[in-house]
C-alpha cells in the first residue's frame, strides 16, 4: 500500500483525531488541574474530529487548490479559532467551521463527522444556551464561504473532456 493511501485512510485520520482529543484533554487537565472541565470538554472535544478530518482533506488536495480556495479556507479557520479567544462577536466559530466543512467539497468522513457535531452545536446553542444569533450568523457565513469556494473551484478533467458523439 502506498504511503499516501495509508496517511489519508479514514481509520488513520480517526486515529489522529483520537490522539488530538487525548492531547487536548491532557493539556487542559495540566493547565487547569483542579477545575471541572466537563462542560468545556463536551463542547470543544467533539469538534476536534471534523477539524482533523478537514486538515487531512486540505493536505491531500493542497497541490490542486487555487489561491481563492486557500484564502477562504484560511479565513474560515482563523475566524473560527479567533472566536475561541472571544475576539469575534456574534459569530459561532463552531457553526461557521462545521457548516463550511459540510458544504465545501471534501471527503465523506469530514462531512459526516461535521454533520454529527453540528447537530450537537445547534442543540446546545439554541436549546440549552438560548443563543439564536451566533449560530445563524455562523451558518450564513459558512455557506457563503463554501459557495465562494465551489464557484472558484478549478474545472476537473471530466468537465473539460468532450462527450463522445453518439448517433
Amino acid at each position: 500500500m502506498r504511503l499516501s493511501k495509508l496517511i489519508f485512510h479514514p481509520l488513520f485520520v480517526l486515529a489522529c483525531a483520537g490522539l488530538g482529543i487525548l492531547s487536548y484533554a491532557g493539556w487542559m487537565r495540566w493547565r487547569f488541574p483542579g477545575g471541572d472541565l466537563s462542560h468545556h470538554f463536551s463542547y470543544v472535544l467533539p469538534i476536534i474530529v471534523p477539524f482533523v478530518a478537514f486538515v487531512f482533506d486540505r493536505a491531500k488536495q493542497l497541490p490542486h487548490a487555487g489561491l481563492i480556495e486557500l484564502a477562504v479556507d484560511s479565513a474560515v479557520v482563523i475566524t473560527a479559532l479567533m472566536r475561541a479567544l472571544g475576539d469575534v462577536p456574534l459569530i459561532s466559530g463552531h457553526a461557521l467551521f462545521l457548516i463550511y466543512a459540510i458544504a465545501r467539497p471534501g471527503t465523506r468522513l469530514t462531512k459526516i463527522t461535521s454533520a454529527i457535531v453540528m447537530i450537537q452545536v445547534i442543540y446546545l446553542k439554541i436549546f440549552v444556551w438560548h443563543d439564536r444569533i451566533s449560530p445563524v450568523t455562523g451558518i450564513t457565513l459558512g455557506l457563503l464561504a463554501a459557495f465562494i469556494v465551489r464557484r472558484s473551484a478549478r474545472p476537473t478533467i471530466s468537465r473539460l473532456t468532450p462527450l463522445p458523439n453518439i448517433q
